[in-house]
């Protein structure tokens, strides 16, 4: 386990992928908050510092795009990655147009998830 004092959010409507991914990044050493949301995602942005966030793309009402284009207005510079088990080539291109420096699909080996993170928060 590396020490770190990095925040990450991680947003996802579904709990057990919430909770997966919280359990493995905080095993990492990083401060772990979640949002089973893209409108809590936003208010958790608008009052809080996180140095990188991890959301869902298909989520109902405000989805993970909305939560990359809202969180780049508090910070221009946070690293966001997208994961989504829909994605395609132009999805992945929007979500690049849009401000996401990542964009994963579903399902994601742990491995996979530890190295985009390190990866997005060294940039």
């Amino acid at each position: 386990m590396t020490e770190s004092h990095e925040r990450i959010l991680v947003v996802d409507d579904e709990e057990n992928v919430r909770v997966l991914f919280s359990r493995i990044l905080q095993k990492e050493g990083y401060e772990v908050e979640c949002a089973s949301s893209g409108t809590e995602a936003i208010e958790k942005l608008a009052n809080n510092c996180f140095d990188l966030v991890v959301t869902d793309l298909k989520m109902n009402g405000v989805d993970g795009l909305d939560v990359v284009r809202k969180g780049k207005t508090v910070n221009q510079t946070m690293p966001f990655i997208l994961i989504s088990g829909y994605g395609t080539s132009q999805t992945a291109g929007t979500a690049a147009r849009e401000g996401a420096d990542m964009f994963l699909m579903k399902p994601i080996e742990i491995t996979e998830l530890k190295l985009a993170v390190k990866t997005a928060l060294q940039k």
